[in-house]
């Protein structure tokens, strides 16, 4: 059981089939804030049309996260780093799993 609800699945960089679900996914939310953005504009527009003081409120937008999954050490000490440099942070280029994850922006 994973302990984030903003987690999405585990995708392989060897996969063709998997980079293109990234990308899927990728794309969706852009069009997800796109919509917003969108709406957001046109409800503005319409309580400035009719003289209100509303306020719209902010439209909630999200972004795809890849954390890096794979062997540290190896590619640390090629990188000519120390062995324990890449333990917290695994750079992209490195990775043999993604692990994706979509969170919603701070406002």
């Amino acid at each position: 059981m994973r302990h984030s609800t903003s987690y999405i699945g585990t995708f392989y960089t060897g996969s063709a089939g998997d980079m293109l679900e990234i990308e899927t996914i990728r794309k969706s939310v852009r069009a997800i804030n796109a919509t917003a953005r969108a709406t957001y504009k046109n409800r503005k527009q319409y309580l400035e049309w009719i003289g209100s003081d509303e306020e719209p409120g902010s439209p909630a937008l999200y972004y795809v996260k890849c954390q890096a999954r794979g062997p540290r050490a190896k590619h640390a000490r090629a990188d000519g780093r120390h062995s324990r440099a890449y333990d917290q942070s695994l750079p992209l280029r490195h990775a043999e799993r993604l692990d994706v994850y979509v969170y919603e922006q701070s406002r």
